[in-house]
This record gives structure tokens, sequence and C-alpha cells, in this order.
């Protein structure tokens, strides 16, 4: 099932520089990088497969190396909330390093990963012999609390609109592929995930797609969504209030947006991620 693989060198632990620009640590010494690598695994981890648990150890931090992994929690009433998508170079499982207290999330794989991972013992004594390993870590935690502080925000704040054109133009920077008829998202997402990631039902999410692909802003088919007009979906965003009326209030504002949209064009798309 797993298979030895440079995990140092994608984690930027290494002397050599990283392929990715946005390395969580910097490097280490080749004798502390070799120690490292010794007690480090790389899974290949089939979709659909739990990473881990609410209630398991945290015991280890990892590193995706390809694939989209899913961050979830359970409400009290036993609704699945999805708290992100990850991508590619994203840690998570980061608070194993500060906090000995069991998972209160799950990481799923949202599609065949590979993904690696370091013991937490292991990432402690990494940081006791080098603190920039420790500081960066720190970054990364605040980045993350940063980010669902603002996500509370957005479902306390925004119309429904507001929301999903934000959750879509956010999918297309980290998975979209740009072509001449716009941004393909080709996460392969059910409606009813992306209203769990907005905080809304699958009905409500179907009913705005459709508006929206009435209106030539997107196309959907069974396995992606392309984004034919991302500026008036980021236009939406910056006019978002919390809805105070019926859908007449909301085509309102997403008029207000398309005409903002005019003078946004020379933007451009989202640039994929």
């Amino acid at each position: 099932m797993s298979t030895r693989a440079s995990f140092l060198d994608d984690f930027g632990l290494l002397t050599t520089p990283p392929r990715r620009p946005a390395s969580m640590v910097p490097a280490l010494g080749d004798e502390q990088g070799r120690r490292l690598q010794a007690v480090t695994r790389t899974v290949d981890v089939k979709r659909g497969t739990k990473i881990y648990l609410p209630g398991d150890a945290s015991d280890e931090i990892f590193l995706l190396r390809s694939g989209v992994v899913k961050i979830s929690t359970i409400t009290p009433d036993a609704r699945e909330v999805i708290l992100a998508f990850l991508h590619p170079g994203d840690v998570f499982g980061e608070l194993a390093v500060v906090d000995e207290s069991p998972r209160d999330h799950a990481a799923e794989a949202y599609d065949d990963c590979v993904v690696c991972a370091m013991g937490r013992d292991t990432i402690l004594r990494a940081i006791r012999e080098s603190p920039e390993i420790g500081s960066h870590i720190t970054r990364l935690i605040g980045l993350r609390l940063r980010t669902f502080r603002s996500r509370i925000e957005e479902l306390l704040c925004k119309s429904a609109h507001a929301r999903i054109a934000h959750a879509l133009l956010e999918l297309a920077e980290r998975h979209g592929v740009q072509d001449t008829d716009g941004v393909i998202i080709s996460l392969r997402m059910s409606q009813g995930d992306l209203g769990r990631l907005v905080g809304l039902s699958r009905e409500t999410v179907n009913a705005i797609l459709q508006e929206w692909r009435e209106e030539q802003v997107l196309e959907m088919d069974r396995r992606s969504i392309r984004l034919r007009d991302p500026n008036r979906l980021r236009a939406l965003v910056s006019f978002s209030v919390r809805r105070s009326g019926g859908p007449s209030r909301l085509r309102q504002g997403f008029g207000e947006a398309r005409q903002s949209a005019e003078g946004a064009t020379a933007a451009g798309p989202p640039r994929p991620g």
C-alpha cells in the first residue's frame, strides 16, 4: 500500500530547493533530512478512504502530494459540514504538533491521493533541532484559524448567492483549468457537497446553479463546472449583504453585480492554482 518517496523534499526539509514555492519549513542539513526520511511513510489512499476520524489520536501530521482531501466535521444534529478541500502541497493534521487531544474533524480522500505522514514525536524532535520549523508551523496554524474565522463570518453575513459564488471562485483558483471559454472546475463534487461547504441545502444550491446556467454565467455536467463569466460572480460577492427579502432582492443584487462586472472584465478570470 505504501511506497517510499521524497517526503522531505516536498516539505522543504532537505537542502535541495523545494518543488513548490510555498514550503512549510526551511531546509535542514543532509544528516537531519536522512534521519527524518527514515521514519516517514508515503501512502496511496483510494477515493472515499478516511485518513482519520473525529476521536482518533493526533499522532501524525500530513502532506498532500497529489489528489484532493476533504476536511469536514459533524454537527450535534449529525449533519456534515465541509470545512475545506485541500490541494496538493497542503498540510493537514497540523494541530498534532501542539495538542495531544483527539482529532475534532475528519480527513477523507476525495479523489485518489498520495499522502505523506510524519509522526508527532518526529516533528517535535525536528522543531527542537531547528526552531524555524516551529515558527513556520505556528504561522500555518494561524493562517488556518483565520481562514475558518472568515468562513464563519461568510456563513453569518453573506447571501446564499454570494456564498456559492465565493466558493466557486475559490475552487476555480485552486482546482481550475483555464481554457478559451472560461475556467473548468474538474473536481468531482456533488451539489450536496457544495451545499455542505457553504451551509445550504442541495435544493437551494441546485436552484441557484440553474439560475446562473440560464444567465450563461456557468455550464454544468456530471463531472465538472465551467465558469464562463467569473467576473460576474466576483462582482456578486463584492455586493453581498445578508438576505433580508425574497428572491426579488437577490435577483436585484445579481443585476447590480452584472452591471458592475461589465466594468471589471479587464481583470480576467481567476488564475488557477
